[in-house]
């Protein structure tokens, strides 16, 4: 058996492209491999969803965590 990988960035539309892919001649199977966020992707969207903090100092980093 071969296998194809497809990568699909729009989720939005994954039911139809696998009923699509299992309607193919040849195709035995389709199933779905979701890729999990890495933390370095996590970190990415925060910094493009404006959920990062700015200190002066590391001290006021520090008073802040220790509240």
């Amino acid at each position: 058996m071969t296998q194809l990988t497809v990568s699909i960035e729009d989720v939005s539309m994954l039911d139809q492209i696998k009923q699509a892919i299992s309607l193919i001649r040849g195709v035995s199977s389709v199933t779905l491999k979701r890729r999990r966020k890495t933390s370095m992707d996590r970190a990415i969207e925060d910094i493009e969803q404006g959920r990062v903090y700015k200190y002066d100092s590391l001290d006021d980093l520090i008073k802040e965590i220790e509240g």
